[in-house]
């Protein structure tokens, strides 16, 4: 999952938008030291991750692609994930698309963020990042923004080919596991706070 699903989550479970957003940056154990909401926020996005690239293994989504770029196949499809969550909107969520993304803009403007999480905070506002999702044409500017970031040069707006080559198979997986995501946050997030309460 990308940003607007992890979002959209962190809405659907009533849990941080800036946490959700952190979970991106914060590693190991240093989720400890945040604000309690938040080290929900960045544990809930490991849960997701984790998840998510488990269902990726078993329906083997990694096969759509072409052998040498399947290492990345869950980058693109986090990407992908994304645009399909935006193009079924309606479905997933009663408010409109627009205020929610408003209301995201305005938690991560409000939330204290230092380093890379503001930049890349600063920089998803200033470009309109979630609003983009919406648009096909956008995911090969995403994959392309992502690429300059990994260590050696990689283009993964190549990969787009491939997506809608498979795009039903796709469309169809994203439609079985998504609804299957939001019931597991959801007994994830009244786990943790059954310990939390007990501690």
């Amino acid at each position: 999952m990308n940003y607007l699903a992890h979002f959209h989550i962190a809405q659907y479970t009533n849990t941080s938008i800036p946490g959700a957003l952190l979970g991106d940056f914060v590693k190991g154990n240093q989720w400890q030291y945040y604000p309690e909401p938040e080290q929900l926020g960045i544990l809930l996005h490991r849960h997701i991750d984790s998840f998510t690239d488990q269902q990726v293994a078993q329906l083997k989504l990694n096969l759509c692609f072409h052998p040498t770029m399947r290492r990345y196949a869950g980058i693109a499809l986090d990407v992908y994930f994304d645009y399909l969550l935006s193009q079924h909107w309606p479905h997933y969520h009663s408010g409109s698309r627009d205020e929610f993304i408003t209301h995201c803009y305005q938690q991560l403007h409000n939330y204290p963020l230092k380093e890379r999480a503001l930049v890349t905070a600063t920089h998803m506002r200033e470009y309109d990042w979630l609003t983009h999702y919406n648009d096909h044409q956008q995911i090969t500017g995403t994959l392309k923004a992502i690429s300059r970031r990994l260590r050696r040069p990689t283009k993964l707006e190549l990969m787009l080919g491939d997506i809608d080559k498979h795009s039903q198979t796709i469309d169809q997986a994203f439609s079985e596991f998504y609804p299957l995501v939001l019931k597991r946050v959801i007994k994830f997030v009244h786990q943790y706070n059954l310990e939390s309460s007990s501690h």
